[in-house]
């Protein structure tokens, strides 16, 4: 019973993860950020195609996220290293979960403050997509379908709702997955 009892006493005796929640959320909002506004800067500045997505807007997205993901094991990380405490994966998880909304939230301003500088940067974007479909070889009824549909979609993208609902979940779930691992990893195993 006394062992019980001491690991309950070592567990509420832990030190807060928040500052390591913190430091990781808004060091990977804005990198993520400033990866995002290269990628779109890039598709705007990019010459007409005629396809969808071009290899270089494919590679660098799926960077964004990437970057992103890594949240949670660099908050964990530095829990694990400022206070040399034993994790499980449940808290990783949850460093994680925390770390994913702290980069969302970051992200979410970043864009929001980026319109106040370049106010025309989403129409500037949509006109980069029209001219792409534009120089696609489709019917002029599809291509029209879709400029319309892509054009909708991309008005949507600047509220700060539509944001957060695509982006919470995904840099959640991912950094939930990098602070299990970061757990896992850099964590000191209870003995």
């Amino acid at each position: 019973m006394d062992e019980v009892a001491e690991q309950q006493a070592e567990q509420n005796n832990q030190p807060s993860y928040w500052t390591s929640v913190g430091i990781a959320g808004v060091i990977l909002g804005i990198i993520v950020f400033a990866l995002s506004l290269v990628t779109s800067y890039a598709m705007i500045n990019s010459e007409p195609t005629g396809s969808l997505f071009s290899p270089v807007q494919i590679s660098l997205w799926v960077l964004v996220c990437l970057v992103g993901a890594f949240g949670g094991m660099l908050a964990v990380w530095h829990y694990a290293n400022e206070y040399d405490v034993s994790l499980k994966l449940g808290k990783g998880a949850l460093i994680g979960l925390f770390t994913g909304i702290a980069i969302t939230v970051v992200m979410v301003l970043l864009n929001q403050f980026w319109q106040v500088i370049d106010p025309d940067m989403t129409q500037k974007a949509i006109d980069s997509v029209i001219a792409n479909f534009e120089a696609a070889d489709l019917p002029d009824a599809q291509k029209q379908q879709m400029i319309d549909s892509t054009v909708q979609s991309m008005r949507n993208q600047n509220s700060i709702g539509t944001q957060l609902l695509y982006n919470l979940p995904m840099y959640g779930i991912l950094n939930v997955l990098t602070g299990m691992i970061g757990a896992k990893v850099f964590g000191k195993q209870e003995g």
